[in-house]
């Protein structure tokens, strides 16, 4: 360390004062000691914010667990109902694939739309009507993902990713466009367009193998008759359900079902009977049973019960006749029994 001597040869050396290098080095001390602040302020700050982690109960309470899912091929994936959508989604590439794109674990669960989390991101995947024109990121901008017609949007929170799978127009029924979001569950939500992109063209493949184009929608929601073999319609695209119903209307009636009239919306007309499955309906008020189902038996038709939610999955049965009967005959191969 510098003496009093040594300064006062610097200031004869150089004919400057020697307060001037004795302030120099006081000067010197306090930067030294600002930075020191400022870098324990930074790790103090670190040490404060929370260790990003998964949630400890999975799935959520508005979610459902992953199930076995019969998956489409083609365009179908833009013809599911919602929750079976999500079910595909989440399974339509394996787990490994889902981490090495998100980078870390990820948990996945089903409802309204494939949700999936990791310790850093919040990641939903879903069908809808049509690429959005405003999201809560802003105005999307159009670009291609996986060679298809997309939107995108992003700011600070994250990603909002449209692409156009097959082109169907919005009003007639079907949801071709998969809809993916990821935003950050910390304070930084890091790469969330790259996530984005790569996530929705991991789906795509995964949920658009070889397969058939989705029918011809009339106005009215009409679709051509197509004749498949018997089978049960879970989890099935909308107008194979419509197919099937019009088959075991056939049966139930005793006639060919040449003449049917399948819908988009998993529905057929046939001699004057009508059939329609429905993912939510409003609620059964059973007051018989059918195929050892509750069933709602009234001047209206029948109303069959598919699961313990009355204001889920129904069967509906309308027309002339013993619809009854004719329900008790087409309920059971509609259901796989």
């Amino acid at each position: 360390m510098a003496t009093p001597n040594d300064y006062r040869a610097i200031a004869r050396k150089t004919d400057r004062p020697m307060w001037i290098w004795a302030g120099c080095a006081l000067v010197s001390v306090l930067l030294l000691f600002g930075v020191g602040i400022v870098v324990a302020i930074t790790l103090l700050n670190q040490n404060d914010e929370p260790e990003a982690k998964l949630p400890e109960t999975w799935p959520s309470t508005s979610g459902q667990a992953l199930r076995p899912v019969t998956m489409p091929t083609g365009e179908m994936v833009a013809a599911l109902t919602r929750e079976t959508g999500a079910q595909v989604l989440c399974q339509a590439i394996p787990e490994q694939r889902w981490e090495e794109i998100l980078g870390g674990r990820t948990l996945r669960e089903a409802g309204g739309s494939c949700h999936a989390v990791t310790a850093r991101l919040d990641v939903s995947a879903q069908m809808i009507p049509a690429l959005p024109e405003d999201t809560s990121r802003g105005v999307p901008t159009k670009t291609t993902v996986a060679g298809k017609l997309a939107v995108i949007a992003t700011d600070k929170d994250g990603t909002s990713l449209g692409v156009e799978l097959a082109e169907v127009a919005p009003h007639n029924g079907a949801s071709p466009v998969l809809h993916v979001s990821v935003r950050g569950r910390t304070a930084e939500g890091p790469e969330a367009e790259q996530k984005a992109r790569a996530l929705a063209e991991a789906l795509i493949a995964g949920a658009m193998p070889p397969g058939p184009k989705l029918p011809k929608i009339g106005e009215d929601g009409e679709i051509p008759l197509e004749k498949i073999e018997p089978g049960p319609i879970k989890d099935r695209p909308l107008p194979v359900i419509s197919w099937l119903l019009c088959g075991e209307l056939g049966r139930a009636l005793g006639v060919p079902s040449d003449t049917a009239k399948p819908t988009f919306f998993a529905g057929c007309e046939l001699n004057g009977v009508t059939a329609d499955y429905s993912e939510l309906s409003s609620a059964v008020a059973p007051n018989t049973t059918i195929a050892g189902l509750p069933a709602q038996l009234d001047e209206r038709g029948v109303v069959v019960q598919l699961t313990d939610d009355p204001e889920g999955q129904t069967l509906k049965f309308k027309g002339a006749g013993d619809l009854r009967a004719l329900a008790e005959k087409a309920v059971p191969p509609l259901l796989g029994r």
